[in-house]
């Protein structure tokens, strides 16, 4: 008996939470569990953006431009990352997740991430969809995969009113089952074409591959989609200043993924 409840001390979160927790296995996932607020899945869902779907998007269609995105979140780092933009005047993309490691439902006004998600929007920056619970798409069925999207818009249309049209599969996995469900549902996929790997920790690193490419590039010519985490301090602190002075440096000017894509914001 003693040893169950160690190994369940030390392996239940591990095991019970997104993204770890594997959604065939009951209910104690909590990426099983349904988000508060009306059904979405049988909303009207029409298509009259100029941004192409069925496609996924890795680069800018307008040049001179940098989108700063920021996958995982909300998350206790966000605010911090919301106050440097705000300081800097500049929009950006934050791809949302609905519940991951723990954190709670983002819908929940118990964790304080509606207040969070609507300041996004009223500051200026894109809200998009990352996801209910952070599951790979190569790992589930087409069910699954619908779950996980209706999911998180019924929480987002929650707190905001609205769903989000752009979309991130995690880790960038995707069969392509996936992009044609995501383009049932009205959604464009979006990927990056500059990853600061912030993910790993290391602030240095991320410098680096972050600046690399802004260097050999010309803003004339070039526009890039970034991919950071709001989830990770280092990016908080540091990081997300460095990429703004630099970007500015370099002559690129900033915008949402709607932006840089040539997208009207009402859509």
């Amino acid at each position: 008996m003693l040893i169950t409840v160690v190994a369940a001390s030390l392996f239940g979160l591990d095991f019970c939470t997104a993204p770890n927790c594997q959604l065939s296995f009951g209910p104690a996932c909590d990426g099983n569990k349904k988000p508060t607020g009306p059904d979405t899945s049988d909303i009207p869902r029409p298509v009259f953006s100029p941004v192409p779907f069925g496609l996924i998007l890795t680069d800018c269609l307008v040049t001179g431009m940098m989108a700063l995105t920021f996958d995982d979140g909300p998350y206790k780092y966000t605010s911090e990352i919301l106050d440097v933009l705000k300081r800097n005047k500049v929009p950006a993309t934050f791809f949302v997740v609905g519940t991951n490691s723990g954190k709670g439902q983002i819908q929940d006004p118990a964790t304080g991430y509606p207040a969070i998600v609507r300041r996004m929007v009223a500051e200026g920056h894109q809200v998009r969809s990352h996801t209910w619970s952070h599951q790979s798409l190569v790992t589930l069925s087409n069910e699954q995969i619908v779950d996980q999207i209706i999911k998180n818009e019924i929480a987002l249309a929650s707190i905001l009113g609205f769903i989000p049209t752009y979309f991130r599969p995690p880790y960038t996995q995707w069969p392509q089952a996936a992009i044609e469900i995501l383009l049932s549902l009205g959604y464009h996929v979006t990927n990056y074409n500059l990853d600061t790997r912030d993910w790993e920790g290391d602030y240095s690193t991320a410098q680096a591959l972050y600046l690399a490419p802004l260097m050999r590039s010309s803003f004339a010519s070039t526009s890039f989609i970034t991919l950071a985490h709001d989830i990770i301090p280092s990016t908080a602190h540091n990081l997300t200043q460095f990429m703004i002075d630099e970007a500015r440096k370099a002559g690129f000017r900033f915008g949402t993924v709607g932006d840089c894509l040539g997208d009207p914001e009402t859509n």
